[in-house]
């Protein structure tokens, strides 16, 4: 299969045995920075996979890159040794916590979109309810639905809202 190198080149912005560097920084440090990596990865990866739609595994691998990257360079800020930090050091660890955060957020938020079929549901509750009274299956409301309100959804999807609100 081909890959589109160039996209890796643009996101990274680095060559490759700058790349085979970080992949190696990466393999030697424990788990849970390993872990970390990854997380930040996979929250960059919400910010580009919009510019390149059809390469999602190029973009998943740059992003990778990337965030290994910025771990790399923000662990060699915070294990120099210098007890009196400048304020533009400081001004640096600070641009890239942003950066992380920011990037985490906007991942949640794409995560976190309301349920369009769920809110369409809840207009008409009180009618699921008053039909659920009547002893209507979730098979029958479900079709009253379709038919008497022009809203497909389906009968297991309204049961697992009903289990969410009624119990």
């Amino acid at each position: 299969m081909k890959y589109n190198t160039e996209i890796i080149k643009t996101i990274c912005q680095l060559s490759e045995p700058e790349i085979y560097e970080l992949l190696r920084w990466h393999t030697r440090q424990p788990m849970q920075i390993q872990v970390e990596a990854q997380k930040l990865a996979s929250d960059l990866f919400f910010q580009y996979r919009g510019k390149y739609p059809g390469e999602k595994n190029e973009v998943r691998y740059s992003v990778f890159i990337l965030a290994l990257k910025k771990m790399k360079h923000f662990n060699r800020v915070l294990s120099k040794k210098n007890p009196d930090p400048s304020l533009r050091k400081i001004r640096k660890i600070t641009h890239m916590k942003m950066d992380r955060f920011l990037a985490r957020e906007k991942a949640e938020e794409k995560r976190n979109k309301p349920a369009k079929k769920k809110e369409k549901l809840l207009e008409y509750w009180n009618e699921i309810q008053m039909l659920r009274e009547k002893g209507y299956s979730f098979r029958m409301i479900a079709k009253f639905l379709k038919t008497h309100r022009n809203f497909a959804i389906s009968w297991a999807y309204i049961a697992k809202i009903w289990k969410e609100l009624e119990n």
